[in-house]
């Protein structure tokens, strides 16, 4: 058997911004079950297209003690390809 059964998990594409979930939640590996959470907000909001549940959730995470610079450079990195995501969203026409 090929790998070690862990599949990469591509970083998602909305309207032709990329949100690098799998990156954010590398970052947090061994985070809380709160901390899991939040994350697990923020991939539900970028995978329904509900960005105002994933900022939310973003910014719950950029508040959590005892982040490692790492991890704020992550988080600060996702909430700006959420907010990107959001404004191309918003301005581009209702799909027919």
């Amino acid at each position: 058997m090929a790998g070690c059964g862990k599949q990469e998990v591509p970083p998602t594409v909305v309207q032709g911004t990329t949100i690098d979930i799998p990156k954010l939640r590398g970052a947090f590996e061994t985070a809380t079950a709160e901390t899991q959470a939040a994350l697990s907000e923020v991939n539900m909001g970028v995978r329904y297209r509900d960005f105002t549940r994933a900022l939310v959730a973003l910014q719950k995470l950029a508040n959590a003690p005892g982040l490692t610079d790492a991890q704020k450079k992550v988080v600060a990195e996702g909430t700006e390809q959420v907010k990107q995501a959001a404004s191309t969203a918003t301005t581009a026409p209702p799909p027919r």
